[in-house]
Formats: C-alpha cells, sequence, structure tokens
C-alpha cells in the first residue's frame, strides 16, 4: 500500500498534528498517508494498527512535540522506556524493517540526543530531523514534503487500454480474394448468353452491368476527392479545439435523441392523411421512431457512462491502433483536468499526467509509423476488406467486359471500334480504382502527419502547463545528516 505514517503521543499538538495530516493527505492523494486515530476503522485497536500497517508504508513521521521524550506515566516512569509504548514500539518496528523514519520537530523542540532514548530507539537521533513551526507552517511544510516525495511514491496503476474488437484477416483474406478473382474472372465469361440483341442497337447485358460498375467507380473516387480536398483547406487546429470544446461542455441527450423531435415532425406532417391510408402511414412511422429513439437513448447513456468513467479514473492507457478521434480526445481531456487542478499540483498528480503525456507521445510514434508506412502495408493495415472488395469489384467489371467482347465474336458483331470501347472502358475502371486508393492513401498519410504535428504541440503546451503547477525543486542539502556518535554527549 505504501503511503505515511504518522506516529504521535497524543496531547495539546492533536489539531496541529491532525492539520498536518490534512496537508499530507491533500498533496499525496487518498488513503497515502495514515494517522492512526482517523484512519482507523471501528474495532481497531490503536497498538494492534500500526503494526499491521508499519510494513506497507514508505515513511515513518514519528511527530515529536514539547517534551515528547518526559511524558510520564502515574508511576513516574517515562512512556518512552514502556516496551509497550505505541508511539516507541512504532518506531522500533519502523526502524527494524528499514522504514525510513523522518522526525518532525514541533514548535520549541530539538532533536532527540542518543541518551534520552531507549537503546531499542537511539537510532532515531541519528536521522534528519525537520522542523514544524506554526509561524512559519507553508515553508516547512514545503520542505517537508520535498523530503517526502523522494521517499512515498503513490500506488496507481494505469487504466489498461480496451481490447480490440474482432480480429484482422490474415493472409487468408488475400488467398481467399485472389481465388475469388480467378473464379469470377473464369466462371463470368463461361455463363451462357442470349444473342437476341445481335443485329440490333441494344447493349449486350454484360456490357451494361460493366459500363454500370465503371460508372459506380466514379463515386468513391469522388468522395475521397472531395475529403482531400476539404483537409487541404481546413485549418490544422479545427479538430483539437472542436475535441476541446466537447470535452470541456458534456454532451445533452438531445444530441442523440433527435429522431423525437423528427419523428413528431413527421407525425404532424402525416396527421393531414384520414382514413386508411392515414393510418398506414403513421404505424409504421411510429414503429420506426420508437426504435430509433430506444436506440439513441442506449447510445445516450453508453456515451455518459464511459465518459464518467474516463473522469473517475485515470490515466488510461491509449489502445496500440489509436484512432484520430481517441488521440484527440487524451490530450484535450487532460488539458481540461489541468485547468481544475488546484496548484501545486500532488505527487500523484504530477506522476498520472506525466505518465499520460508519455503514453500520448508514444502513440503520436505510432501514427508516425502508420503515416510513413507504403501504400501496401496502409491497405493490408488499416483496410484488408476495403481493398479485398475492390480486387473483386475491378475483377467483376473486367470479367463482364471479356464476356461482352466474347459475346460480339459470338455473333460475329465484333468491330475494331466496339473492342477499343471496351478497352477504354477496363482502362477507365482501373484508373478510377487505383486513383481512389491513391487518393485515400495520400489523405490518410497527410491526416497523420497533421495530427502527429497538432498533438505534438499540444502536448508541449501540457508539458509547460504541468511544470507551471508543479511545486519548484528543493535544492539539495550541501551536507549529510550527523550520525548519532557525531552527537554531543550529555552535560
Amino acid at each position: 500500500m505504501g503511503g505515511v505514517f504518522l506516529t504521535y503521543r497524543t496531547g495539546d499538538h492533536d489539531e496541529t498534528v491532525e492539520r498536518l495530516h490534512a496537508d499530507l493527505d491533500r498533496h499525496f492523494g487518498g488513503g497515502q498517508v495514515f494517522l492512526d486515530r482517523p484512519s482507523l476503522l471501528p474495532g481497531q485497536r490503536f497498538r494492534d494498527t500500526p503494526r499491521a500497517r508499519m510494513p506497507d508504508c514508505d515513511v515513518l513521521l514519528a511527530v515529536l512535540p514539547p517534551g515528547w521524550a518526559d511524558v510520564r506515566d502515574g508511576s513516574g516512569a517515562r512512556g518512552v522506556d514502556d516496551e509497550d509504548d505505541r508511539v516507541r514500539s512504532g518506531i522500533e518496528q519502523a526502524l527494524a524493517s528499514g522504514t525510513v523514519v523522518v522526525p518532525v520537530l514541533l514548535d520549541g523542540v530539538t532533536a532527540p540526543r542518543p541518551t534520552d532514548l531507549p537503546p531499542s530507539i537511539r537510532a532515531l537521533a541519528g536521522h534528519d530531523a525537520r522542523p514544524l513551526r506554526r509561524a512559519r507552517w507553508s515553508a516547512d511544510l514545503a520542505d517537508l514534503i520535498a523530503v517526502l516525495e523522494g521517499e512515498a511514491r503513490p500506488r496507481w496503476r494505469p487504466v489498461p487500454a480496451p481490447q480490440e474488437r474482432g480480429r484482422r484477416p490474415g493472409r487468408w483474406l488475400g488467398v481467399l480474394t485472389a481465388a475469388l478473382a480467378c473464379a469470377t474472372l473464369v466462371g463470368v465469361p463461361a455463363l451462357p448468353q442470349d444473342d437476341d440483341w445481335a443485329g440490333t442497337d441494344v447493349l449486350p447485358y454484360t456490357l451494361t452491368a460493366a459500363l454500370l460498375s465503371t460508372t459506380l467507380l466514379c463515386v468513391p473516387f469522388l468522395a475521397v476527392a472531395a475529403v482531400f480536398a476539404v483537409r487541404l483547406v481546413r485549418r490544422s487546429g479545427d479538430d483539437l479545439e472542436r475535441e476541446l470544446h466537447a470535452v470541456r461542455h458534456r454532451r445533452t441527450s438531445i444530441r442523440h435523441t433527435w429522431p423525437l423531435g423528427l419523428g413528431i415532425v413527421l407525425l404532424g406532417a402525416c396527421g393531414a392523411l384520414r382514413g386508411d391510408q392515414g393510418t398506414a402511414v403513421v404505424l409504421p412511422l411510429l414503429l420506426v421512431l420508437g426504435i430509433a429513439v430506444a436506440h439513441a437513448t442506449v447510445t445516450h447513456l453508453r456515451l455518459r457512462r464511459r465518459d464518467d468513467d474516463l473522469w473517475a479514473r485515470w490515466p488510461h492507457r491509449l489502445p496500440d491502433r489509436v484512432s484520430r478521434t481517441e488521440l484527440r480526445r487524451a490530450a484535450a481531456r487532460l488539458h481540461v483536468r489541468l485547468d481544475r487542478m488546484t496548484p501545486p499540483l500532488s505527487r500523484e498528480q504530477r506522476e498520472k499526467a506525466a505518465w499520460e503525456l508519455d503514453d500520448i507521445a508514444g502513440a503520436v510514434r505510432r501514427v508516425e509509423r502508420e503515416a510513413a508506412r507504403s501504400r501496401r502495408g496502409w491497405l493490408s493495415g488499416d483496410h484488408p476488406w476495403l481493398f479485398a472488395g475492390y480486387v473483386l469489384w475491378l475483377a467483376l467489371t473486367a470479367a463482364l467486359l471479356v464476356a461482352s467482347a466474347l459475346a460480339y465474336i459470338a455473333t460475329g458483331e465484333g468491330t475494331v471500334r466496339r473492342y477499343v470501347v471496351l478497352g477504354v472502358v477496363a482502362l477507365v475502371g482501373g484508373a478510377l480504382a487505383l486513383g481512389t486508393l491513391e487518393t485515400a492513401y495520400r489523405c490518410r498519410r497527410r491526416q497523420r502527419r497533421e495530427l502527429a504535428r497538432q498533438v505534438t504541440g499540444f502536448r508541449d503546451g501540457l508539458l509547460r502547463r504541468v511544470a507551471e503547477l508543479s511545486p519548484p525543486p528543493r535544492p539539495e542539502p550541501t551536507a549529510p545528516a550527523l550520525g548519532p556518535e557525531e552527537y554531543a554527549g550529555p552535560d
């Protein structure tokens, strides 16, 4: 469990100790600072709890108020000489287990001398003591925290990345695609054809289908080209600014329940219809509207639960194959989180922020490697099914053109002009397919390079922000602490 353990003897200084516990707990995070009285559960004994908790602690703070070593019981014996004394037993256990012990000297207390202590805890006099004075509380507390941060480490683990859905196809997809393409090229021309079109102005149905397929190849090409053109003219900071705005302001249910408003408008428009015609229109519309609203509600609840989890548990590890939205959202979320933190940042906050910034840097490097991939690596890695579909689409178009040529040959209607047209159609289809893939490849490569540049600059700003919110570094001590043998003997 780790953390800091405070041991002290109750008395007039209890309020000071509780204030110290609260300040340390605020800095190191909940559960990292243990104080016997506030941290006990009902039914636990003071003497048993430190023995169970001590081995897990990184640092023991021995709070020493004025006259702590001279406190006596009813018989006149010093409490520190009692083997069952709670403070003594805690210090003994820490010294025996090798736990770091830091004496905290409250107002008016001097460092203990070896001769004032029982032999079992005499080594306490050789430990570097830290003063904690009410008049200089902030400065002394900052100095004490700087000492503790070198020893006490918060215990936290990053949330694992979500598992990728499904398995990506391997070589079997390439083998299956090649087999289907060959079967298409051989099987489609071998199908029997009706030659009633011969001698007329009607085109063979295979040629009509080939022309339609080639025309449809223009649709993805134009879509990809339009996206690429938009990316060229849009400002680079738009994406991150949009993600930052989405993180700052929770999305409302309006975005996911818009089908309800649309359905009400359509129902109002259909209200003019009467009789069986109106019923036939309204009932299916109500069914579709109910399904849409249910889906929108489930989506809203799922996204809200995921968003709450990302805020409650952090940092979250980014997946190996991180999307543009996930990477931008992670950087924007950390930016908003830092804005809501109160300086100076605790060690846990600094470590989590540093870990998340390193994880973002690793994701940026993966994006840069993806941007440098070849066209084959991009298709096989990101879009294996798309590539397989394009191959089969082109194979079918080519098979239809071949079937058309064979039909012209069989009916004696073939001419050089017609064969040239078939060849031009094949070249146009191939050029459209290759142009679509090339444009998509260049668009994706530009997107990833731009994403890496955006997030890198944004991450540099977050690094500076963390440095501004962090406490100033503590200077190294110029001389080591004195050992027990170097202390002056009794007068």
